[in-house]
């Protein structure tokens, strides 16, 4: 039975010991911990990432209106080009 006590308090000891680490460890809401600046710094760059995403995707659209408008003005220019190419030949 004295063992048995003496093992009980050893772990009672133990599990203080442990549950005192757990509450000191580092917390992701602790601005203050190790891992709550790591969590913060992520949660920056992400937010960095996510405006510039936007922009590039606003940047792309734009471009794309860019280009059909470019495929447009080709198209009638070719257009034009037949048409005075028609008329060249019948002045000759």
């Amino acid at each position: 039975v004295a063992a048995l006590q003496e093992e009980k308090s050893i772990l009672l000891a133990e599990n203080q010991i442990l549950m005192e680490r757990l509450n000191q460890s580092d917390s992701i809401e602790d601005p203050n911990s190790p891992a709550g600046r790591r969590h913060l710094q992520l949660q920056t760059q992400l937010e960095h990432l996510q405006e510039e995403t936007f922009r590039l995707e606003a940047a792309k659209d734009d471009y794309r209106i860019h280009c059909e408008e470019l495929e447009k003005e080709t198209a009638e220019l070719r257009q034009q080009t037949e048409e005075l190419s028609t008329l060249a030949e019948e002045a000759q």
